[in-house]
């Protein structure tokens, strides 16, 4: 049985040597989603496996965490830190990924596996999808992609047999906030998974709907922002915090928030509001 999904992801990118003690921490502080990459540039994969299986030791259960990976085409990784062998065919290269990251986090099957971003030639995207096919559903649990436009997306999902149920994607003005794609995934049931969001969203941490969710649960404007984008619908949050305080605050109150409908009743308003907002700075 799938573990219930949680609206917040442990982002693991960029912890370098302290992504062991964070993930584990994380964990400990109600977090249940860890995402990570076997993409050597941006993650330790083998250490975001110690701490998973460091929490794992300290009591959590495996069937209660969500485990999240993801395969890179070898153009977007560093030529010096592709982890797989990058002369063979894209199974090949899939395969031994796979292998790889299984190994890294200690665990014999993943809950999700994401193509971290597109190939450079779209027909590949199809190749390596039918590979990834392959996995599920017992080795991986479930797929989806990172990275992708709206029209990467659709094409993908029209030859699909195994179809996408999350897009891990940039939520920033340059892309309009992915509003079209997002459209996409709401018509389709896949969760939309949003990050890059707080160095990148200047305008809406000071807008004034920020500031009113954050006095109204007394909040930082960083945590009411991931409210409110969890009130879009159908989506998570990546949040990659290093700091346990806010670790476990930001567990404990999106938890409150979006497990009581009289309180989502009373946010109403303003997700209504940054919906309006969204579509301003969009335009």
């Amino acid at each position: 049985m799938e573990p219930k999904a949680s609206l917040l992801l442990y982002g693991t990118a960029w912890k370098e040597d302290k992504t062991a003690r964070l993930t584990e921490t994380a964990i400990l502080s109600g977090f249940t989603c860890v995402d990570t990459a076997n993409y050597p540039t941006a993650y330790n994969e083998q250490l975001t496996g110690e701490g998973i299986a460091a929490a794992l030791n300290s009591g959590i259960r495996r069937g209660d965490l969500f485990i999240q990976s993801k395969f890179t085409p070898v153009w977007a990784h560093a030529k010096d830190k592709i982890p797989f062998n990058p002369h063979q065919s894209i199974e090949g290269q899939i395969v031994e990924s796979v292998q790889q990251t299984l190994k890294h986090l200690q665990v014999d099957y993943l809950n999700s596996l994401l193509l971290h971003v597109p190939f450079e030639d779209d027909k590949d995207n199809l190749i390596a999808w039918k590979v990834l096919e392959t996995f599920v559903p017992h080795t991986i649990r479930s797929l989806g992609v990172s990275n992708f436009n709206l029209s990467q997306l659709e094409g993908l999902y029209a030859d699909a047999t195994i179809k996408p149920t999350i897009v891990q994607n940039r939520f920033y003005k340059e892309t309009r906030y992915d509003s079209d794609v997002r459209a996409f995934c709401a018509e389709h049931g896949i969760t939309y998974q949003a990050y890059w969001m707080l160095r990148h969203n200047s305008e809406i941490l000071a807008s004034s709907v920020s500031n009113t969710v954050a006095a109204k649960l007394n909040v930082e404007k960083e945590l009411a922002f991931y409210v409110l984008i969890l009130g879009l619908g159908g989506t998570q949050v990546l949040n990659g915090t290093t700091d346990p305080g806010r670790m476990v605050q930001d567990s404990k109150i999106i938890g409150e928030v979006f497990g009581d409908e009289e309180r989502l009743r009373e946010l109403q308003t303003d997700f209504d509001e940054f919906r309006r907002l969204l579509t301003i700075l969009s335009t």
